[in-house]
């Protein structure tokens, strides 16, 4: 079989039928032996069936339609001959007894398994009758060889029953790669899963029929010479999907499916494909596909399919599946990307609070100290230079900042450590209070992450005691143990107002503690504020 299924199993079977009858009428020419009853009659059955065989032939290349509605009969002629030449010649030496083979291998391969059980039954039943015809008319009849056959005939059907019920389908081969490909953010699904069918089924021409859910528009695309146009239409213009994958023939109005126990079965297109629709998007014949997801349906008509058959009803539905699949999985990369993108701007308004907004707000303290030292008479010279100075530190710590996050890079705790103490002195200088810092030894690394979170914690609680409690003195100590990195704050402003409720964790510090994995503990007893946050090495835990 090609890429896009062209070598169909019906046209199989009618040049196997067709090989089959020259085959038989040559050797019964050759074999003057054969059949010893009725020679005459049986090549003129054999010539007439060798003609009835390449008839078929030329059905199953012209028409998808006519093959598949002359398969039964044609099924059923099989059979009839099959009992023919093995009661004209003896049953149990027949040399036509292979032709068996073939009639099971067709019931096999176009209705399943249960058409190929009904098939081997009848098969059986006609050859001990046929064979049984013979016993009076002939003396050499040996019996043995007659139920060795029989025993061959009923091995064989269960085999082929075995291959109905587990690989009936085996002969569709599809490229699900290329229909389930990474659906990229480059790539518009509809317009992708479209020409992957197209792809796949080799066809002349594609549209895909969409309407999204709630049905507000219907999305129309259309493939043909390589380009891809798309247009809208109302909801209602557009016919409901099919229940299932069906081939259609437009110009003759008919069209084939198969129901739930998978039989072929005609039926009309009226509901499931409008003529309006048909003519706009120059429909003719081919293999219609519903594709149904949760964020809509539709249908997709793949026009011109070089050798359709009813072969093609199986592949539609795995092109079905794998294109609802593709659309999923592009509606997945999207929602989590924008729940990345949400992510990511969450964590900057949050580092821009946590850093320059805090910076500004202590600038600002600054400032207003220096304003009442001017109404004073004092000079504020010395402290605007501070405050200069200040703000160039910190912009350094950010262009470091930025760098270390680009890098990817690790610290050692006792780096941190120091980083963290310069950073108390800077904040004891910037909210005009006394920080105190101090770190217990470890040996771990900190990756940077954690060293940034580290920094906006400090910046925030140191923040929050001096604007919010009024403290004049922090605490800082920092340490490491097992796999995580320890933070306390400690302040000595005032406590909490009547009527707060207990524990009231800090937002912003939540937050962040939150984000990375770690855990955050709020008291107060002896006059002080202790905030107490653990952030793990590995980060938060999926």
């Amino acid at each position: 079989m090609g890429r896009g299924l062209n070598l169909a199993s019906g046209r199989v079977i009618a040049l196997g039928r067709l090989l089959l009858a020259t085959l038989f009428l040559t050797a019964m020419w050759a074999d003057a032996s054969q059949p010893t009853e009725f020679p005459r009659e049986a090549m003129i059955l054999l010539a007439a069936y060798a003609a009835l065989a390449a008839a078929m032939v030329m059905v199953a290349w012209r028409s998808w339609w006519f093959d598949a509605h002359l398969a039964g009969p044609m099924h059923a002629f099989d059979i009839a001959l099959f009992t023919a030449v093995v009661f004209l010649t003896p049953g149990d030496t027949s040399p036509f007894f292979i032709f068996c083979i073939f009639v099971l291998l067709a019931a096999a391969i176009r209705w399943g398994w249960r058409a190929t059980a009904l098939t081997a039954v009848l098969l059986t039943l006609l050859y001990v009758l046929a064979g049984s015809a013979t016993v009076a008319a002939s003396q050499e009849f040996e019996i043995n060889r007659f139920v060795t056959r029989t025993a061959y005939l009923i091995i064989f059907s269960l085999v082929l029953i075995w291959f109905g019920v587990n690989q009936w389908r085996a002969h569709v081969r599809v490229a699900t790669e290329e229909l389930l490909s990474d659906p990229s953010m480059d790539t518009l699904p509809l317009e992708g899963g479209l020409q992957a069918a197209m792809a796949v089924t080799q066809a002349e021409r594609g549209a895909f029929v969409w309407s999204r859910a709630p049905a507000r528009s219907a999305t129309v695309l259309v493939a043909r010479d390589g380009t891809v146009t798309e247009s809208e239409l109302a909801p209602d213009s557009v016919a409901p999907p099919a229940p299932g994958t069906f081939l259609y023939d437009l110009r003759n109005g008919r069209a084939f499916t198969r129901d739930n126990r998978r039989d072929l079965r005609a039926f009309t297109l009226d509901d499931h494909v409008y003529p309006e629709i048909a003519a706009a998007l120059d429909l003719r014949e081919g293999l219609a596909v519903p594709v149904r997801s949760d964020r809509g349906q539709g249908q997709i008509f793949l026009d011109g399919v070089r050798g359709l058959s009813t072969d093609h009803l199986e592949l539609g539905e795995v092109i079905s599946r794998a294109v609802a699949t593709r659309i999923q999985r592009r509606a997945l990369m999207r929602a989590a990307e924008d729940s990345a993108e949400a992510r990511s701007r969450l964590a900057i308004a949050r580092d821009l609070h946590d850093s320059v907004v805090q910076f500004l707000a202590g600038a600002a303290f600054r400032l207003e100290a220096m304003k009442r030292s001017l109404l004073a008479g004092r000079e504020i010279a010395p402290e605007i230079n501070e405050l200069k100075e200040l703000m160039l530190l910190e912009q350094g710590e950010l262009r470091s900042f930025i760098t270390a996050l680009r890098s990817g890079s690790q610290i050692e705790l006792a780096e941190l450590a120091r980083d963290l103490q310069s950073l108390a002195a800077r904040l004891s200088r910037q909210w005009d209070v006394h920080c105190t810092f101090s770190a217990l030894q470890g040996d771990m690394l900190v990756p940077t992450r954690l060293h940034f979170d580290a920094h906006q914690l400090i910046r925030e609680a140191v923040a929050n005691a001096v604007r919010h409690a009024g403290a004049k003195n922090v605490s800082i100590r920092v340490g490491g143990e097992k796999d995580e990195v320890t933070l306390d704050v400690i302040n000595d402003g005032a406590s909490y107002p009547r009527g707060a409720r207990r524990n009231p964790m800090p937002g912003s510090l939540q937050e962040r503690v939150e984000a990375a994995g770690g855990r955050l503990d709020l008291s107060r007893g002896m006059g002080v504020t202790k905030v107490s946050i653990a952030l793990p090495i590995a980060g938060k835990v999926p």
